[in-house]
């Protein structure tokens, strides 16, 4: 008995360890990736510090902002937007994880992982955007294919980080 709860509680840590990792990894991939766009497409960096800002006023009961840039700054919002950021990362690490391990009772695959990561895509382009004020599929950002091309790449990034990290 006490051998089995043993080994149930290694194969727990286990499991958190490789979601932990495969979600940490798959968001610092993402986070280099837009360092590296930046720097090599001029593009801006991602703005944590809005997605904190959103993160803050739900639960003062405001979801929608039009556009989130005019709503009142919240204090440590760009920490909230970071920590944000990483917890999403990590959560959809669990899930890809649960859909591989219980659903297909396989382990991750580079294919997987990708598809999974494209598939995410939904919520950026569905919740988020339209939340910030941007609409849905970023279509009121002044270059709104010039995004979702930004978008799919990152989702990709963070699909070959996940993987990476899940295999670690």
């Amino acid at each position: 008995m006490l051998r089995q709860t043993i080994l149930d509680l290694s194969a727990a840590q286990s499991a958190t360890l490789e979601i932990l990792a495969a979600g940490v990894v798959g968001t610092l991939a993402t986070d280099i990736w837009q360092r590296l766009l930046q720097t090599i497409a001029s593009l801006p960096p991602p703005r944590w510090d809005l997605v904190g800002r959103w993160v803050a006023w739900i639960p003062r009961g405001v979801f929608n902002h039009r556009p989130i840039a005019t709503t009142p700054p919240v204090r440590g919002e760009a920490a909230i937007g970071w920590a944000f950021h990483y917890a999403v990362g990590i959560a959809y690490a669990a899930l890809y994880l649960a859909i591989m391990r219980l659903g297909f009772h396989s382990g991750p695959s580079l294919i997987s992982a990708l598809s999974f990561a494209i598939a995410l895509l939904a919520a950026p382009w569905l919740i988020l955007q339209p939340a910030l004020g941007m609409g849905f599929f970023a279509a009121r950002m002044p270059h709104p294919a010039a995004v979702r091309v930004v978008n799919v790449s990152v989702h990709a990034v963070f699909g070959l980080g996940l993987y990476l990290g899940a295999v670690a």
